[in-house]
Order: structure tokens, then C-alpha cells, then sequence
């Protein structure tokens, strides 16, 4: 594992993408690369219509309540293929009060059929620092589960705005924080489930961001 370069993903095959612009209490996120709404969430207790990180609206997190929620579809789902999480985001000033901030996941360590997230994960023994976490957990030709992570050795809880993608490719999993890459050399596996995609938590409740969040992406293939 290190840091290396890789070439920055084309979003050629985007199967979703938050804007996140929609206004002051808005119950929808809608997403504009899907026909039909397929890939529309649904907002709870979520402050919408803040001013936007990269441009437009974007959406505030705080408190143990908000998420929104986006409905099983099989166009999120990579199977082999490679798939590419993208977000902004801007986190309140540490300490960070829960283990995580997750930022967008579908499917959990149990799940059937592996799962996929990118979270901002505590430091254990200082949590004023937090760091992009990607994670891939997909069933090998063998038919055993195998997890790829990397985290990104960047302080990321500072109420600056940050850049975030985890991507995984056929060999690898890269953690991306403003540009700067860090590797894990492994295949993660096909990942097919039948969860929610979760934005801004692991579920209401728990590992609820605590910031502003803009512009997510999943790009596939």
C-alpha cells in the first residue's frame, strides 16, 4: 500500500449524481442522471438549500437524525465492474463525536452480496483528526467475501472544504482526498446487493455527518 498516481475517473457511466441543489425543505434529492427518478432519494431531517460547496445548494448534517435514502436499483450495483464514489465535503470543526461520518454507502458488513462506502473514519487515538475510509467488500470466483479498504492518510475534519472519491478498479482500491491517491493493491470482488443507498449516515441514528455535503457521484464501468 502507498501513494501513487492514477488518472482521475472519466465519469463516462455515471448511474447517479446529487446535485444537491434543491431548496429550502425539500423532501426529494434528485438525481439527474437517472431516468425516471430510479435513483431518487428520499430526505430526512436534512437542512437543505444551504450555500453550495462547488456551486449552487448543497445539504447540512448535524444532530442524530438526518439521512436520506435511495431506493435498491441495479444500476448501483458494480458487480465486477469499476466503480467510482465522488463527494464534497466540509465538516464541522473537531472532535469528531461518533467513530464515523459516513458519506454515502449501500449495503452493510453483513449484507448479502458484499457493499460499498466511502466514510470519514476517527483517528482512535485523536479525534480531532478524521480520514477518508473507502471500503469494498465483494464474493471472489471461490465464493468467499473479501474486504479491500484504504484510508487516506489526510486530516479531513478541519472546516475546510475537501474533494473525496474511492474508487475500485479490477486490481485495486484507491482512497482520493483533493487530488492526492493512496492504494490498496487487492480485487474486492463482484458486489451486488439488495440495500438502500444511504446518504450522510450508516443508517438514521448512526454515524450521522456532521457538516455540509454537495455534488455525489457513482460512476460505473
Amino acid at each position: 500500500m502507498g501513494v501513487t498516481v492514477v488518472p482521475a475517473a472519466a465519469h463516462a457511466d455515471v448511474v447517479a449524481h446529487w446535485h444537491m441543489d434543491e431548496g429550502s425543505d425539500a423532501s426529494v434529492m434528485v438525481d439527474s442522471a437517472s431516468a425516471g427518478g430510479q435513483n431518487n432519494g428520499t430526505i430526512v431531517n436534512v437542512t437543505t438549500g444551504v450555500a453550495g460547496l462547488v456551486s449552487g445548494k448543497a445539504y447540512s448534517f448535524s444532530g442524530e437524525t438526518p439521512y436520506i435514502e435511495v431506493p435498491d436499483h441495479d444500476s448501483l450495483d458494480p458487480g465486477n465492474a469499476p466503480i467510482t464514489l465522488t463527494a464534497t465535503v466540509r465538516t464541522v470543526n473537531a472532535p469528531m463525536p461518533d467513530d464515523s461520518y459516513d458519506v454515502v454507502r449501500k449495503g452493510y458488513t453483513d449484507t448479502k452480496g458484499g457493499d460499498w462506502k466511502m466514510e470519514i473514519k476517527r483517528n482512535p487515538n485523536n479525534h480531532s483528526i478524521g480520514r477518508l475510509h473507502c471500503s469494498f467488500k465483494g464474493v471472489m470466483p471461490t465464493g468467499k467475501r473479501r474486504t479491500v479498504a484504504r484510508v487516506a492518510q489526510v486530516d479531513i475534519v478541519d472546516g475546510r472544504t475537501h474533494t473525496l472519491e474511492c474508487r475500485r478498479t479490477a486490481t485495486a482500491v484507491h482512497a482520493v482526498v483533493d487530488g492526492r491517491v493512496f492504494t490498496n493493491a487487492k480485487a474486492s470482488g463482484n458486489i451486488s446487493n439488495r440495500e438502500p443507498v444511504i446518504v450522510g449516515a450508516k443508517m438514521k441514528g448512526d454515524d450521522v455527518l456532521q457538516g455540509t455535503l454537495d455534488e455525489v457521484i457513482i460512476d460505473i464501468g
